[in-house]
């Protein structure tokens, strides 16, 4: 009897001590008021999915005051990255929800004052790519694989055409075939969208839920465009929303031959481009994030990513299902930073500088 109530004893106070473990990691935010730094503009597509993540992170975040989302937008989204990288004791418990580009770090953007992967990584969110042409450009697109036989056409491309969207877009155009001109100078998808509807320029590559949101419908939908091909995601398959659309591999070989296969080094740039944007949005904390905040944040966003109220909500919104990126899936990822391959930064350069000149 002695022993049984001494087991018990110690039971009970192992259970207390662990309930208090409990409560102590929770505490890293209880009673805080936790900022979400978006680093683009309110309405925007990065603005729209942060604030969905915003609203519901006190339901997985237990005992936050509140959460505030603050745009700190300007310099293409550099501004909001570095200001989550300064590092201060009043910062540390900050969040970023941003759109990034790690072309920026690769190729030494002289605005970006902190490296992506000195962050402390805490999610990423995959979306699919695709690309979409007009059916009348000169002779005529019937099917994806024509792209290699029409005439020069023009592709539009945001900004100044060095970031991660740009070069994946003229990699692949380069590899199939395609004889194309660059137009850069686009502040955004749906400007270079009206420009493809009104003849401007003939080609446009896409995030999925942009996609939806108009070319699906107004130029997709009427006859206009086809989509062209989309790149594979992280398992190398179609994504189950695009079931129609070829892979990029799969309009390869139908263009080269069944068996055919890329190589050379613009292949392997495509590969690298590939790896490093799989994650359209990343979730990072600062530098100097406490590691038991970090594991906190970490699982509740593991929790939010299985929840189906925030899944509905985000599929509503953004009008294509959230894929999250967790763990060492994600930090593999951020890991190609540090560990991109010899000459690559070389390669890069001298293949923008070489498109401009076109």
């Amino acid at each position: 009897m002695r022993l049984m109530t001494e087991l018990r004893r110690v039971a009970c106070g192992m259970a207390m001590l662990c309930a208090g473990m409990g409560i102590a990691h929770a505490q890293e935010f209880s009673g805080r008021v936790v900022n979400v730094i978006i680093n683009f503009s309110v309405g925007g597509p990065t603005d729209l999915e942060g604030r969905i993540f915003a609203d519901n992170l006190p339901r997985f975040l237990k005992g936050v005051s509140s959460v505030v989302v603050r745009n700190v937008t300007g310099a293409g989204g550099l501004i909001g990255v570095n200001q989550l990288g300064d590092v201060s004791e009043t910062n540390k418990l900050n969040i970023g929800f941003f759109t990034w580009d790690p072309m920026q770090q690769i190729l030494h953007h002289p605005n970006l004052r902190v490296q992506f992967n000195d962050f402390k990584f805490i999610a990423g969110m995959e979306q699919t790519n695709l690309l979409y042409v007009r059916r009348d450009t000169a002779p005529g697109i019937a099917k994806p694989a024509d792209i290699a036989k029409v005439n020069p056409f023009r592709a539009a491309v945001l900004s100044n055409g060095s970031d991660w969207s740009a070069l994946r877009q003229s990699l692949a155009l380069d590899l199939l075939g395609a004889k194309y001109r660059t137009i850069t100078g686009y502040k955004g998808t749906r400007e270079a969208e009206v420009a493809m509807l009104q003849g401007d320029i003939q080609l446009v590559s896409n995030s999925l839920p942009g996609y939806n949101s108009f070319a699906k419908n107004s130029l997709v939908g009427r006859g206009l465009a086809i989509p062209l091909f989309q790149f594979a995601r992280g398992d190398g398959n179609r994504s189950p929303n695009l079931p129609d659309v070829p892979t990029f591999m799969e309009l390869y070989r139908e263009i080269h031959g069944a068996n055919a296969n890329p190589g050379g080094a613009k292949w392997e740039a495509l590969q690298y481009l590939n790896r490093i944007s799989r994650m359209a949005r990343v979730i990072f904390m600062p530098p100097n994030a406490p590691d038991a905040a970090v594991a906190e944040l970490r699982s509740a966003v593991e929790r939010m990513s299985k929840d189906p109220q925030f899944m509905a909500q985000y599929e509503k919104a953004a009008l294509a299902p959230a894929h999250f990126v967790l763990g060492a899936d994600g930090e593999r990822v951020i890991g190609e930073l540090k560990t991109s391959p010899p000459g690559m930064e070389t390669f890069f350069n001298q293949y923008i500088e070489s498109n401009a000149s076109h």
